[in-house]
């Protein structure tokens, strides 16, 4: 039989170290901060969407603010060029409300979107987004009024 195994089990006067012995606090320490991780983790991929889908709705704003500016704009042709940039998140362009608002010669774009159509699926559905929205405001002033040929 191999020596070191009999050492392993001879009595107090064995002269091998002691084994270290995990007990049901180092588990309950690990799953602590397993549990953190996981929960910062998903913090974190909230986060990059949120800031995705932003960056996403402020070059839709800023390509409908485009479209404005053209002398045959519509308030269908600039919801339609804001459409069609949101195209590429299929959730995200079907989820976005759109708001144009017009004065005189000043245009706002205003998207909206809520957060529970940005997350992925696999994400758990974590309580504090319920009912909460990203929201993009830009306006311009345009040469000439929307719709006004």
């Amino acid at each position: 039989m191999d020596e070191t195994a009999l050492q392993l089990f001879r009595g107090d006067d064995s002269a091998a170290p002691p084994l270290p012995v995990r007990g049901v606090g180092w588990v309950l320490k690990w799953a602590g901060v397993m549990a953190v991780l996981a929960a910062a983790a998903v913090i974190l991929v909230a986060f990059a969407c949120q800031l995705a889908a932003e960056r996403a709705l402020a070059r839709a704003a800023a390509a409908g603010l485009r479209e404005a500016s053209l002398p045959r704009a519509t308030e269908q042709t600039v919801e339609a060029a804001i459409r069609r940039r949101l195209a590429d998140s299929r959730t995200l362009g079907r989820a976005t409300q759109v708001s144009l608002a017009k004065a005189g010669d000043r245009i706002s774009v205003g998207l909206a979107v809520p957060v529970a159509a940005i997350l992925p699926r696999w994400l758990p559905a974590v309580s504090w987004y319920d009912g909460a929205e990203i929201r993009f405001r830009t306006d311009e002033q345009i040469g000439e009024q929307l719709g006004a040929r």
